[in-house]
């Protein structure tokens, strides 16, 4: 068997000398610690103490020495300060009334980050319950940490949290790419209770909001920034005018004889792919398909040419071209792009105000897809909280990135 010494030295703890040492079945060891030096301080006035109150043995689970599990024997002193009464000496090494060492919670801390909680209890052999309450300390000591000074620019967007129209709201440090919040639903109260958490002094320094022209979004920024700039996504411009698309093929569709429109039946995805993203098989269907129907082949052609609006660079450019396109489409008369053009007018201001700043709410929508990750490696959340800040950790950039080596 090694020598103390050289278990101490191994150990880790400056502060402590191993004074024993137990192998269990071939699984676990023991470990009894004694503080070095002499003397204690009173936790509250600091005063200096050579002879302890009481003290009680407690084990504390430590990181694994090779295939066994460390348990730790460590005394919890209380010293008798005459000023300040009986007070407990912490321990340093541990939280009060904690099972396990700061350092093995920072072990699981950083298991949690790509393993579902019941895995990581499996792989340490502790509670799920102790791997959950972990997490969630160090992930609010770090969103302590962070600086939210100086931030001008935000993104509102929701993703969903459950089925059942169950939705969050995430706001997005634009020039910083990082998640600063996470909030239940997608309502007016929803943003009111993020300008609350924000604080005054912060809200101050906001220019410029980008939103999917959500009302209640709009509204609350109006209320509380009326000074502030606010911006539409136009990927969700987008999403609006597929969305005119395909209810203009179905109409087309449902106005056929039954015998011929299997013909537009199931072309969904084809009319609203992108051109350069469109297979030789597809190319020759989408041929087909808009040579014997003049409606959809103008929507489709009209559709390519919204696009390249939103890539022209010079802003005056781009609101000619914008006017130009709007008046192709009240000469095409189609009803579903008519009314698309009605929303755009009722829009303008967002919509010119992107063409100004050229800001998108793009990165939101790449966390969109990191929350679904989220919640398929953990099969599901039931406690909404937690979800918000695993959220946070997988997107607001509060962890230092690990070193090469």
């Amino acid at each position: 068997m090694p020598s103390r010494d050289r278990i101490t030295a191994v150990l880790g703890f400056q502060q402590y000398v191993v004074v024993g040492f137990k192998r269990i079945h071939k699984q676990q060891v023991e470990l009894t610690l004694e503080p070095k030096g002499c003397g204690w301080s009173c936790p509250r006035c600091g005063q200096r103490f050579l002879i302890y109150y009481d003290r009680a043995w407690v084990k504390l689970r430590d990181l694994d020495m090779a295939a066994h599990r460390s348990v730790l024997i460590v005394p919890k002193y209380r010293v008798n300060c005459p000023d300040c009464g009986v007070a407990r000496v912490p321990l340093g090494i541990a939280r009060h009334h904690a099972r396990c060492t700061k350092r093995f919670e920072r072990h699981l801390f950083e298991l949690a980050r790509t393993m579902p909680i019941s895995e990581v209890a499996a792989e340490a052999g502790v509670h799920w319950e102790t791997v959950k309450a972990a997490e969630i300390r160090h992930i609010l000591g770090l969103l302590r940490k962070r600086d939210l000074d100086g931030i001008e620019e935000l993104g509102f967007d929701e993703v969903s949290e459950k089925k059942g129209h169950r939705y969050l709201t995430l706001a997005t440090d634009l020039k910083r790419n990082r998640v600063i919040w996470v909030g239940p639903g997608r309502s007016r109260s929803t943003l009111k209770s993020f300008f609350r958490w924000f604080g005054p002094k912060r809200c101050r320094a906001l220019k410029r909001f980008v939103i999917d022209m959500h009302d209640p979004y709009e509204q609350e920024i109006r209320a509380q920034c009326p000074w502030a700039k606010i911006i539409y996504d136009h990927f969700h411009l987008s999403k609006l005018l597929h969305l005119a698309i395909d209810k203009l093929r179905r109409r087309l569709q449902s106005s056929l004889p039954p015998e011929d429109r299997t013909f537009l039946k199931n072309k969904r995805y084809l009319l609203l792919k992108a051109k350069e993203n469109i297979t030789t098989k597809q190319r020759v269907l989408l041929k087909e398909l808009l040579a014997v129907n003049k409606p959809l082949n103008t929507a489709y052609i009209l559709k390519e040419e919204f696009r390249t609006i939103f890539d022209e660079q010079d802003s005056k450019a781009a609101r000619k071209a914008l006017r130009q396109w709007k008046r192709r489409v009240r000469e095409s008369r189609i009803p579903e792009l008519l009314d698309f053009v009605g929303m755009l007018n009722r829009r303008r201001y967002g919509i010119m105000n992107f063409f100004r700043y050229r800001i998108t709410n793009g990165m939101a929508e790449g966390f969109n897809n990191v929350v679904k990750t989220i919640k398929k490696v953990a099969y599901g959340f039931h406690d909404s909280r937690y979800f918000s800040l695993k959220i946070l950790r997988k997107c607001g950039r509060i962890e230092k990135k690990p070193q090469q080596p």
